[in-house]
């Protein structure tokens, strides 16, 4: 049931919302707003829907579209064009995988693509990746709110696009991480959601993230021992956004483990429609093995949730390589 209400949502607004963008699309002209092909990125203390760890869904092998590596770069495009390819993309993708909430306009998804192309640009990530978060974290609702109590008093929320964590104190105001002293109405606001998801995103990419390692020291006698240091994460066996779902420490065992591999299937899905390059997908490995399996690859979605999205991000259309060096 719940699959059908959202295709026949899609099949009925889908056509209204991109004919409203045709005629700004077609006469799109460069403007000053940031390249969203240049890096972009989200990210928070074990933030999201996502970080609870709910139980996994059957791994099940499915067909998916031939695209076995990140996609190619394209020629060099004008940042109008390209920010009405991103606005063109989070419309049609919205409107896909939005459920009981309303539908961007047109005015709403061009404040969000140029909030996404100026965070991407400033913090060094990829819009694609961004998207892949936002899609993940709250299925594009700017309203998305989960909240956790504790003996009948709410402690934390997590909200907003990125699904950003928040740890309130008696005044409504976030106590944790780089969010410390942000209030929650601000954190809410989709512009200021986005930005705090891609600083902490770029934080976990630069170090932010540790692990524990074990050297072997000596002693004044000559004897040695180990002793277990704090070291930043070198993220060998699995994606640096990792953290963005895990905090500090990657979580390599359980649900939690193949966090990187779902929100790489959606980056992939995203810098496919827009022809740009995500280059964190080819930068190492992705996620943890799985015992007796096959790797998991950046085209092949395995939990039923993200085959969905998958699909739902790929059929919104592939923003043209000509149409956006024109």
């Amino acid at each position: 049931m719940l699959a059908d209400l959202r295709k026949l949502s899609l099949s009925l607004g889908t056509a209204t919302v991109l004919a409203s963008w045709a005629p700004s699309f077609a006469n799109a002209a460069p403007t000053s707003v940031p390249d969203p092909a240049s890096p972009t990125a989200p990210a928070s203390d074990g933030t999201g829907p996502d970080s609870d760890g709910t139980a996994a869904a059957p791994e099940e092998t499915a067909p998916a579209p031939d695209a076995t590596a990140a996609p190619a770069v394209v020629a060099p495009h004008s940042e109008g064009h390209a920010n009405a390819c991103l606005a063109q993309t989070i419309c049609a993708v919205k409107e896909k995988i939005r459920w009981q909430t309303p539908a961007w306009t047109p005015s709403q998804c061009g404040r969000i693509a140029d909030a996404v192309a100026t965070s991407a640009k400033r913090h060094d990530l990829s819009a694609s990746l961004l998207l892949a978060v936002m899609a993940n974290e709250s299925d594009m609702n700017e309203k998305a709110a989960r909240v956790y109590t504790r003996n009948g008093k709410v402690y934390a929320k997590d909200g907003g696009l990125m699904g950003i964590r928040c740890m309130l104190d008696e005044h409504d105001r976030c106590t944790n991480g780089h969010v410390r002293g942000v209030a929650w109405k601000d954190l809410m606001d989709p512009v200021k959601n986005i930005e705090l998801g891609a600083r902490e995103l770029a934080r976990w990419r630069d170090g932010g993230a540790v692990m524990t390692k074990t050297i072997v020291k000596l002693d004044a006698s000559g004897h040695r021992y180990k002793v277990a240091r704090e070291v930043p994460c070198d993220h060998k066996t699995h994606a640096w956004w990792a953290h963005y779902n895990h905090g500090p420490r990657y979580i390599d065992k359980g649900y939690p483990r193949h966090y990187p591999h779902r929100i790489a299937v959606l980056d992939h899905a995203f810098a496919t429609v827009m022809n740009t390059p995500a280059p964190e997908l080819t930068e190492g490995r992705i996620t943890i093995h799985d015992p007796g399996r096959r790797e998991r690859t950046i085209d092949r979605p395995l939990e039923p949730r993200f085959k969905k999205l998958y699909k739902q991000i790929l059929s919104g259309g592939t923003c043209s390589p000509l149409a956006l060096n024109n």
